[in-house]
């Protein structure tokens, strides 16, 4: 397979402080019977019963295994000067691999810490059609972490915190930094089978989605309802007035600011076409959008059809946001059911979708970019 690259960051996560960094893990102590490895926690207190295995550098076979006793010492009958720089050290505690290491072989060091594990998502934006396309398994390279797929992703439940290079046979698809007990997900880009579609990046600095490029629409609206109100965009400046130039990557995002008061909320939303237009987006695999926000708030895609005056059965997720810019996913499956809200399962109206909708109900900013449908390259 012809090898292709991708370099993907998580800027949703940051390190821990430098005593926690899983590149400080030490190693070892030679004993008159061989190695003895000290696990301890981030408090540095010994942890015990911690599973610790040693495995070859290239190969990955296994060189010994040891458990941890109660003051937190694994031995082996191994002999470092024998090892030398040839092996990694992988330690676990906890049933469900709660602590986690994985680092060189170091004879420098006295003690290996443990750190929250952390968890990954990888995503592929491939249509069901294209599943058979995708590798069955995808691994961490030079590490024995694998994850296989399910649907068109692949999530690794319990890693060590690292960098690693994401592999499949000879293929590298991506390069990973996963922080101390962080829940990772990003998508890969495949050739030919990643679907995709960027419905807003507010670069055009108009009122109107991406999608009136293809099917004409009315754009962007803003609503305040109850005691709530608007503060920007305003009546003077209209939807544009919300638009701020991004001085991160170029191009513009959206920055909503609101007053919600005691009651009531506001709202933004747009038609995918006409009024009355309706489109087939049963394919969508995932939403993805970057925001920045003191608030928690709720996307939707709605049935294109009223159900009462001015409100549709929706597919609803909730979003939680803070301060720092992330990259939030919304997946098919996981929406928010309340019949006496009309939210419904996304599969019930996915082949009539009319509408895209945020709902604020607390907080004072909203700051949006890069709204993109995964699993669809094109909106029938």
């Amino acid at each position: 397979m012809v090898r292709f690259f991708a370099l993907m960051i998580f800027a949703a996560f940051f390190w821990a402080c430098s005593e926690s960094h899983p590149d400080s893990a030490g190693a070892t102590s030679e004993t008159t019977n061989g190695i003895a490895i000290t696990v301890v926690d981030a408090d540095r207190m010994p942890v015990p019963r911690a599973r610790v295995t040693l495995y070859a550098k290239g190969t990955l076979a296994v060189l010994g295994s040891a458990e941890a006793d109660t003051a937190g010492i694994a031995q082996f009958e191994l002999h470092a000067d024998t090892l030398a720089n040839d092996a990694f050290v992988e330690a676990i505690a906890g049933e469900d691999s709660s602590l986690m290491a994985w680092t060189s072989f170091d004879t420098a060091q006295s003690e290996i810490p443990l750190y929250a594990s952390a968890s990954l998502t990888v995503r592929t934006g491939a249509a069901e059609a294209d599943y058979a396309a995708l590798f069955d398994s995808l691994a961490l390279d030079s590490t024995p972490y694998t994850a296989s797929r399910s649907g068109g992703e692949y999530t690794f439940a319990h890693v060590p915190a690292g960098m690693f290079n994401i592999v499949a046979g000879d293929s590298l698809f991506a390069t990973v930094t996963l922080n101390t007990g962080a829940t990772a997900d990003t998508l890969i880009h495949i050739p030919d089978v990643t679907r995709e579609f960027v419905f807003e990046d507010f670069n055009d600095g108009d009122s109107l989605n991406n999608l009136a490029k293809i099917y004409p629409n009315s754009g962007w609206n803003y609503t305040p309802v109850g005691n709530a109100k608007f503060i920007v965009p305003d009546s003077t400046t209209g939807f544009t007035g919300a638009l701020e130039k991004d001085n991160r990557f170029g191009g513009k995002f959206l920055s909503l600011k609101f007053d919600i008061s005691d009651t009531g909320f506001v709202m933004i939303s747009t038609h995918l076409g006409l009024d009355t237009g309706y489109y087939d987006m049963s394919r969508l695999t995932a939403i993805r959008m970057k925001v920045r926000s003191d608030c928690n708030f709720y996307v939707t895609l709605e049935h294109y059809k009223e159900v009462e005056n001015n409100v549709h059965s929706r597919a609803l997720w909730k979003g939680f946001a803070d301060e720092n810019w992330h990259e939030i996913v919304f997946r098919p499956g996981e929406e928010t059911l309340r019949d006496d809200s009309y939210q419904v399962h996304f599969s019930d109206i996915a082949t009539e979708i009319g509408i895209f909708s945020l709902y604020i109900k607390s907080g004072t900013f909203l700051q949006i970019d890069d709204i993109v449908f995964e699993g669809v390259d094109k909106i029938q």
